[in-house]
C-alpha cells in the first residue's frame, strides 16, 4: 500500500542564521519551489525572532552558524509558534549529530546536498508527517548507536539483588520518555498531546525525535527497540 503524500509545507519560509552566502543560496533555491509563496531572511537572532513573531512562517530553515544558544532559542520559539524546523548541517560528523540532537527539529538537511529537489522533498516529507534525514547522516547515527550499545554490553553481577532498579542512560529527554510510554501503549499523536497537555504539533515533534534517536522507521519498531534497551518496562510489570 502506498503512503498518501500531503501537499508540501513551506508557503512561508524563514531562512535564519548561517553565512550570507548560504542564506542567499537557500532563498534563491526556495524561489524556484512552486509551493513556496514567501521567503524571509535573517542573519541575526533578534531579526529572526522578530520575523518569527510578526510573519508567522510555517517553516524555519535554520542554517548551522556555530551559535548553539541562538539556534536553540530560535528552534524553541519556532516550535511555540507551530513552525516546523529544518536544520541544515555542515557535514556528517559527531559534532553535527550532537548539534542535531540538542535542538527540537523536525528534519535535517546536509549543506553539501542542498538542491531545489532536496528542499522540495524535505518540505513534502514534513507535510506527510515524516522527518527528513539524509541517508549519510542516518547511517552515521546508526553506527554511533551500535557503538554505544557495544560499550553498554557489560555482564551484570549474579549477586545484584535488583538489577532492574539501576538507572538507565536514556538518550531521550524526560518528556520524550513520557511520550514513548504513551506511544507504546498505542495512543495516537492527538491522544498523546491530550495526556501530556501539549499541542498535537508538539506531540508529533516528540514522536519524531523518539524515532530519530532510536533510529527507527515506525512506532512498532521503536517500541521493540525501547523494550530491548530497557527504556520501557516489560509487558505485565
Amino acid at each position: 500500500m502506498s503512503t498518501q503524500r500531503l501537499e508540501p509545507l513551506g508557503r512561508a519560509v524563514l531562512v535564519a542564521m548561517g553565512s550570507e552566502v548560504l542564506r542567499c543560496g537557500l532563498c534563491t533555491m526556495l524561489a524556484t519551489v512552486n509551493t513556496v509563496e514567501k521567503t524571509y531572511e535573517a542573519g541575526d537572532l533578534d531579526h529572526a525572532l522578530e520575523l518569527l513573531q510578526s510573519q508567522r512562517p510555517d517553516v524555519l530553515l535554520l542554517a548551522s552558524s556555530g551559535k548553539a544558544h541562538a539556534a536553540e532559542k530560535l528552534a524553541t520559539v519556532a516550535a511555540e509558534h507551530d513552525a516546523h524546523v529544518l536544520l541544515v548541517l555542515r557535514g556528517v560528523c559527531d559534532a553535527s549529530l550532537a548539534e542535531a540532537a540538542a535542538l527540537p527539529v523536525d528534519g535535517l538537511l546536509l549543506e553539501t546536498d542542498l538542491t531545489q529537489t532536496s528542499l522540495r522533498s524535505a518540505l513534502a516529507d514534513l507535510g506527510s508527517g515524516l522527518m527528513p534525514m539524509p541517508g549519510p547522516l542516518a547511517r552515521r547515527l546508526l553506527d554511533r548507536i551500535r557503538d554505544e550499545e557495544d560499550l553498554e554490553e557489560t555482564p551484570v553481577p549474579d549477586d545484584d539483588p535488583c538489577p532492574e532498579s539501576d538507572p538507565i542512560d536514556s538518550p531521550l529527554s524526560s518528556r520524550e520518555q513520557q511520550a514513548l510510554a504513551l506511544m507504546a501503549a498505542g495512543l495516537s499523536n492527538k491522544q498523546i498531546a491530550r495526556r501530556l497537555g501539549i499541542s498535537e504539533h508538539g506531540a508529533k515533534r516528540h514522536v519524531a525525535n523518539i524515532l530519530a534517536k532510536l533510529n527507527c522507521s515506525n512506532r512498532t519498531l521503536a517500541t521493540a527497540v525501547a523494550l530491548n534497551r530497557g527504556l520501557l518496562p516489560e509487558p505485565g510489570r
